[in-house]
């Protein structure tokens, strides 16, 4: 299996209780996130009676636009993402404050029938699309080759699980970047658009810059008023990029 695209799914998101002796007078849609944020921007000069009547993504507007970015560190968003490449998450894991990841183990999961994500230069150009193709396919063949020699190497080993835990961490190595991996992504938005700003701007690697601009859509539908200041463009590559109207908040 080949993936084209990333798959990105939400896996969960703030729930918002107000409390009852601090009530807000909210105008406006709004989701969950949203409200925390105002919630907590509110509570700072305690003018939950909304003198100016702004809408909740107006307010965040204002926020965005002050640059006072610590309120929206209240707002985390688990992201799964899929159809992307050990080479990715290996740039994505970087981002460090306001993140949590947890990955798919190539030491306990067979990747003797793994997908591998097609690098977006070559996608479209048939002949770079099947010479690439056969070399992930040889590696693939390799790493069960491999896997199959270990497992009888180490038929001593009376526990299976170990012994096939001690094979495939050693087969892996034969594994190509492009293989597909899954991760759980865990991250407040202040952290999200950070990581987005970086990742979907012109100078991003192709594949982690692809994916950027997915997370960012499925946020932009999510949380609107979060994101609704960046931009997706085409650049002078010809290639999609995305960059927010206030920048580093």
């Amino acid at each position: 299996m080949f993936f084209y695209e990333p798959r990105v799914t939400v896996l969960a998101r703030p729930a918002f209780v107000e409390p009852e002796h601090l009530p807000v007078q909210w105008m406006g849609d709004s989701t969950d996130g949203e409200r925390l944020a105002e919630f907590a921007g509110r509570l700072c000069y305690m003018s939950q009676r909304n003198p100016a009547k702004r809408s909740t993504r107006e307010y965040l507007e204002n926020i965005l636009k002050q640059g006072h970015g610590s309120v929206l560190e209240h707002a985390n968003y688990s992201l799964l993402l899929e159809g992307i490449s050990r080479s990715l998450t290996h740039e994505l894991v970087r981002h460090r404050a306001g993140f949590a990841y947890s990955q798919l183990s190539q030491r306990y999961v067979d990747e003797s029938e793994a997908a591998f994500v097609v690098p977006p230069a070559i996608i479209g150009d048939t002949a770079l699309e099947e010479a690439w193709k056969r070399q992930v396919e040889s590696a693939q063949h390799a790493y069960v080759a491999l896997v199959d020699a270990l497992m009888e190497r180490y038929a001593w080993v009376g526990d299976k699980v170990h012994r096939r835990k001690m094979a495939r961490e050693a087969g892996r190595g034969v594994l190509p970047n492009s293989t597909e991996t899954k991760i759980v992504v865990t991250a407040n938005v202040r952290a999200w658009r950070t990581m987005l700003e970086l990742r979907c701007g012109e100078g991003a690697e192709q594949e982690i810059r692809r994916m950027g601009l997915q997370v960012l859509r499925v946020l932009q539908v999510e949380i609107p008023a979060f994101f609704a200041d960046f931009e997706i463009y085409l650049a002078d590559d010809r290639r999609e990029a995305a960059r927010p109207g206030f920048h580093k908040v």
